[in-house]
């Protein structure tokens, strides 16, 4: 087996056991949209094209409170400002790749994806196997996002064309808090990443009855300052 092939079988093994999460929550999505209105095809194709899970679910959900455009943009972008710390921290890694490679893994650049692969980045043994042969982790990076991208087109399908038919007994909301749950048991070991868990947590709680679910907008800014705070704090 080669080395390239290898790394992205790795990373789609790796990153398999985090779909349990995914496909519910793919579900909910494609059920929302659904039931807000949009065709089947824009719900499909919001999926390959935006795919970004929790920004897809909060479009759907201000689209059924009849929110207007600049609130939902404004809602999505912000609810993807993290996005920006994840390059931050995959930059470095891939610097060297050509730009076709930098632009695909950057589209496959998610919460799930990332916190695979930066794990594989930065274990212990990475910096010896660089140096000691190329460097195709990339590849695994590849590996990560196709499986997750695969999974969440599929779950939305799902979630298209069954959403009617599962019984409201089943609560499948539950998978969107378990998801994140376990993105945050691989990725919250350092004080910046506890201290913006911890302070985005309070704000939710405290923010929450604001409408249009601003509270969780707000929560991720303040999270997000908090966790820079900590990193600038240890950096001097």
């Amino acid at each position: 087996m080669g080395l390239r092939l290898k790394e992205f079988l790795a990373g789609c093994r790796d990153e398999a056991p985090l779909q349990l999460g995914v496909i519910p929550f793919g579900m909910l999505y494609g059920i929302g949209a659904v039931a807000a209105g949009m065709p089947v095809w824009l719900a499909q194709l919001t999926s390959m094209v935006v795919f970004a899970g929790a920004a897809q679910l909060v479009i759907v959900q201000m689209l059924s409170a009849a929110a207007g455009a600049l609130p939902i943009g404004l809602t999505a972008a912000l609810l993807n400002l993290r996005h920006l710390l994840y390059s931050a921290s995959v930059a470095g890694h891939v610097r060297h790749l050509p730009r076709r490679w930098r632009v695909v893994l950057a589209y496959l650049l998610t919460d799930e994806a990332y916190a695979v692969a930066i794990l594989r980045y930065t274990r212990p043994e990475a910096a010896d196997q660089e140096q000691a042969e190329p460097d195709l982790r990339h590849w695994y990076f590849l590996g990560c996002g196709l499986t997750l991208w695969g999974c969440w087109q599929l779950s939305t399908a799902l979630g298209i064309a069954f959403g009617a038919r599962i019984p409201p007994e089943w609560d499948i909301d539950f998978a969107v808090p378990l998801t994140f749950i376990a993105l945050l048991t691989l990725l919250v070991k350092e004080r910046a990443g506890q201290a913006a868990a911890l302070v985005a947590a309070l704000a939710v709680l405290a923010l929450a009855a604001l409408p249009f679910r601003l509270g969780l907008v707000l929560a991720i800014v303040l999270g997000l300052l908090a966790g820079a705070a900590v990193a600038r704090e240890a950096r001097e």
